[in-house]
């Protein structure tokens, strides 16, 4: 790419990490919205760009900032045509990322990218990564800027709101600390002048005894600091990490639908990160700035020349140290990074190793982490080399000052501007006021890391829970009525399901059935009441699904998904979830009717027999059975069956079924296998999220249709 003439300037917008991996576009489009003065949250964000669980596409981008005033026009362009995009734009990048353009020159584009930061590179790289496909936007006449920029101290000062009984004691003990740090050296000074100079020995004991008095009213005020901090750090830990759970157990199915599970275990796990930070190093650091005013002070006060000086060195300290932090923070977030791409890459080998070994790919797979794992090593480096410089300016500089003191003061001495014990006092001031820099340098670069932890445990919270208008009712009948559902991931989309009716009488059978992506499984969700449909009613008895209290309609309605969930512990704690009102003989009869009694039995404590985290220690077809056994140790009048039986045999499928016809449950099969469906009352054929068929097994085969097909093809995939 050649340079041009009379380049445009650079134009740096604020960067907005994603919180998710699906959300990279709407980062950008909050980076674009916030350089011009629009701050706007990125769940709302979301919303307006119909963000889902495979992310957003350019299309949804433009009409979101569209809707928020900006004229927004997608354009594709080669990377030699970039010059001619309004700065800032959004890319395209690598076919599954969106970052945006800050501005290029002839040599390097200026990114700032949603997943690592701000950064720098080569042309050649973009000419690799860009796909062609540019966003530009600008205020339109109907631009309005509004919000505030989000603040980390005051999203700290929030986490400290329900701590008002310990801040002031942790104030007014930190406050003390600093009469000790001031009269320690003031009463050297006097020793030194009034004291050792005039050969007052009468002084000597009363004031060695007057010094360590100090010195143990110093100690016991930072034991008592130490211990209020840790009751801080305590109450930091728990009380939002309680509050988030139980908010996050609160939360619709939707948000779980678009989130890593991994990464929302790692949003409580940022509560105590914060807290460490709260009542450790921000505490200290605040402190430590305090007494470095009165230092400073007292300082200038003994001497205004000397204290100059050494002021003048720890600023050139303060300087060096924060541009080394924002060379580190960038590694860092660099670093981050790659080192997930290197557990990916980890991971996902070991989880595959039977299709490489299968397929004879050991060298493609270690290529690919050894790729991956040089990349991290060699930001380490870089890093290493950082940490090295700057490993020597704190000796150098304590050197520096220390001469300074010495020099400098020695020449005051002699020259009679201060006393010998004004120097020894202002040896130990100057040593007091520079020891704590390097933690404030580093406390800034720890507030802006932690901001991300902030992003993400906030985007939690302001998520709304789902409500229920529950009644303490019991449905007068389980008759299952859902009259023209519409429902989708994703609100700027096409409806994933569309117009699906269904009215099932208590202990009737029917089955959903259709190829892959058809919406038999999320038909399955939402007559469990996981989803809630855009526009359609579902119903038990009369009474609407949102309008029951969720733990009974739980207890009516059973969901067995095709995705195994056991944990470690007992048999017992995974079929009855710690629920004290499910008896010995309700799990007894769930497990036989779930054909897997007989091999919890000959398991050593049987019902207290241990289950590893995943189930490992129990063969895929028991797992499966494990997981009715759950469902039907509630009781419940409704069984959902989405896939359920897929790993069992057709003799242990049928021994099911047969058991749960008996039970008189009405039943819903999702179905993998077809065989097993054929004396269904009904059977309901989807296709693109619509219902193409529905009847009996004989009439479908007769009308030669999809099922038919399905038939055919002796599969039935959802």
């Amino acid at each position: 790419m050649a340079p041009r003439p009379h380049a445009k300037r650079r134009k740096p917008v604020p960067t907005i990490l994603q919180i998710e991996q699906t959300e990279c576009g709407v980062a950008c489009l909050a980076m674009i919205l916030a350089s011009y003065g629009m701050h706007i949250g990125l769940e709302r964000l979301r919303e307006m760009a119909g963000v889902s669980r495979d992310g957003t596409r350019a299309s949804n981008l433009l009409k979101a900032a569209r809707r928020v005033g900006l004229t927004a026009k997608g354009f594709r362009k080669e990377p030699e045509q970039l010059h001619e995009v309004p700065w800032p734009a959004i890319l395209h990048w690598n076919f599954n990322h969106f970052v945006v353009l800050e501005g290029l020159n002839a040599s390097f584009a200026y990114l700032n990218d949603p997943a690592t930061g701000r950064r720098k590179i080569p042309l050649d790289e973009l000419r690799q990564a860009f796909t062609g496909v540019v966003i530009a936007c600008e205020p339109g006449a109907d631009f309005e800027p509004s919000g505030a920029q989000p603040s980390v101290l005051s999203a700290l000062a929030e986490r400290l709101a329900g701590t008002r009984a310990l801040l002031p004691q942790i104030i007014i003990a930190s406050g003390l600390l600093v009469l000790p740090g001031v009269a320690l050296p003031v009463l050297s000074r006097v020793f030194v002048d009034d004291i050792l100079t005039t050969r007052q020995t009468d002084w000597i004991i009363p004031f060695t005894v007057l010094l360590a008095t100090i010195t143990l009213a110093q100690a016991a005020l930072v034991l008592l600091q130490q211990m209020l901090l840790a009751r801080l750090e305590v109450r930091l830990a728990f009380l939002p990490a309680t509050k988030m759970l139980w908010h996050m157990l609160r939360l619709p199915m939707s948000f779980y639908a678009q989130r890593h599970p991994g990464e929302l275990a790692n949003r409580l796990d940022a509560n105590e990160k914060l807290a460490g930070l709260l009542s450790g190093q921000f505490a200290t650091s605040i402190f430590n700035l305090l007494s470095m005013i009165v230092y400073a002070g007292v300082m200038l006060l003994l001497d205004p020349v000397l204290a100059v000086a050494i002021i003048l060195l720890q600023c050139i300290y303060f300087l060096t140290l924060s541009v080394s932090n924002r060379l580190q923070s960038r590694n860092a977030r660099l670093q981050a990074a790659q080192s997930g791409k290197l557990i990916a890459a980890t991971v996902g080998a070991i989880r595959a190793i039977e299709t490489i070994k299968a397929s004879a790919t050991e060298r493609e797979a270690f290529q690919r982490w050894a790729g991956h794992q040089a990349r991290l090593l060699s930001l380490r480096s870089s890093q290493g080399r950082v940490e090295a410089l700057i490993g020597i300016v704190p000796g150098l500089l304590s050197a520096l000052s220390a001469a300074a003191v010495l020099g400098l003061g020695g020449l005051r001495v002699m020259d009679g501007a201060i006393s010998l014990g004004t120097l020894i006092a202002f040896q130990a001031l100057a040593v007091s006021f520079y020891t704590p820099i390097a933690s404030l340098v580093q406390l800034a670069g720890q507030i802006q890391m932690v901001k991300a932890d902030i992003d993400r445990a906030d985007d939690l919270m302001r998520a709304p829970a789902a409500h229920f208008e529950a009644e303490d009712a019991t449905p007068a009948s389980f008759e299952l009525r859902a009259e023209d559902l519409v429902f989708g991931y994703s609100p700027l989309d096409p409806p994933f399901v569309n117009g699906f009716s269904l009215t099932l009488r208590p202990s009737a059978r029917v089955a959903l059935v259709g190829g892959s992506g058809s919406g038999k499984s999320t038909v399955g969700r939402l007559l469990a009441g996981l989803f809630t449909p855009w526009s359609g009613t579902i119903s038990i008895g009369g009474i609407g699904l949102n309008e029951l209290d969720p733990a009974r309609r739980a207890a009516i309605c059973g969901y067995v998904d095709q995705e195994i969930f056991l944990f470690e512990g007992t048999v017992e704690d995974n079929l009855s979830l710690w629920d004290p009102g499910v008896s010995d003989r309700r799990l007894i009869r769930a497990l036989s009717d779930a054909a897997v009694l007989d091999d919890v039995i000959m398991r050593k404590g049987q019902l207290l027999s241990q289950v590893n985290e995943g189930g490992t220690n129990f063969s895929g077809g028991q797992r499966q059975r494990l997981e009715i056994a759950r469902v039907l140790a509630a009781e419940p009048s409704i069984v959902i069956l989405d896939e359920a039986t897929s790993a069992l045999d057709p003799a242990t499928e049928k021994r099911i079924d047969d058991n749960l016809r008996a039970r008189g449950c009405t039943t819903i099969i999702i179905a993998h296998r077809l065989s097993t469906i054929r004396d269904c009352d009904e059977i309901i054929v989807m296709k693109d999220g619509r219902i193409v068929e529905r009847g009996d097994h004989e009439t479908l085969m007769a009308a030669a249709g999809e099922y038919a097909a399905l038939i055919a093809e002796g599969a039935g995939h959802g």
